[in-house]
C-alpha cells in the first residue's frame, strides 16, 4: 500500500453508509476491480460508491459531483451521475460519493460486434461532448504544468487541446 492510499473494505463501506445514508446500508455491496485514485464498490444493482483512495485532494471528486450531472443531460449515452455525498469521518478521512452505476463491459474486456453502429454512437457521443464549455466551467488544473498529470510524468503536448485557455 502506498503512503497516501487508504485501505477500504466492504465493512468500511457498509459502516459509512449506516452512518451517513442508512437507507442504502443494507443493499448488497461488492468491490469493483480496477481504479487508481478511487475505489469503486457496487451498491445493489443501480448504484456505486466511489471512495477516494490515492487522491490527496478532494478537488477532482468535487469537480465530478458538480459537472457530471450537467454533462449527463447533454450526452446521448449514460454516464455515472453523483446522487449523494459522503463526508470525511473518523473512520474514513476523505470524501466519497454514491453514484449511478452504468452497466456494461469495458472495451478492454470485450469486443465491438456492431462496428458501424458503435462508430456512429461514439461519434454522436464525442460530438455532444466536444462543445463550448459553460462559462462557469472549471479549468483543467489537473492537466496544467505541475498538476496531477505532470506530477505523474504524463506528457501533455502543447496544442493537444488538453491545456485550458481559461
Amino acid at each position: 500500500m502506498i503512503e497516501s492510499e487508504i485501505e477500504t473494505s466492504e465493512d468500511l463501506v457498509r459502516d459509512l453508509l449506516r452512518e451517513q445514508h442508512p437507507d442504502l446500508a443494507e443493499l448488497p455491496i461488492r468491490e469493483v476491480a480496477g481504479g487508481w485514485g478511487n475505489q469503486m464498490w457496487r451498491l445493489g444493482d443501480q448504484l456505486a460508491v466511489r471512495m477516494q483512495r490515492m487522491d490527496t485532494s478532494p478537488d477532482l471528486q468535487l469537480k465530478e459531483r458538480r459537472w457530471l450531472p450537467t454533462l449527463a443531460a447533454r450526452l446521448p449515452l449514460p454516464i455515472p451521475v453523483p446522487l449523494r455525498d459522503g463526508a470525511p469521518s473518523e473512520r474514513f478521512p476523505k470524501i466519497w460519493t454514491v453514484m449511478t452505476w452504468v452497466d456494461g463491459t469495458p472495451l478492454d474486456h470485450g469486443s465491438i460486434t456492431r462496428g458501424d453502429h458503435a462508430a456512429e454512437t461514439l461519434s454522436d457521443f464525442l460530438r455532444a461532448l466536444h462543445v463550448e464549455a459553460p462559462t462557469d466551467a472549471p479549468t483543467a488544473s489537473d492537466r496544467e504544468p505541475g498538476g496531477r498529470c505532470a506530477r505523474a510524468g504524463v506528457a501533455v503536448p502543447r496544442g493537444s487541446g488538453v491545456h485550458s485557455s481559461r
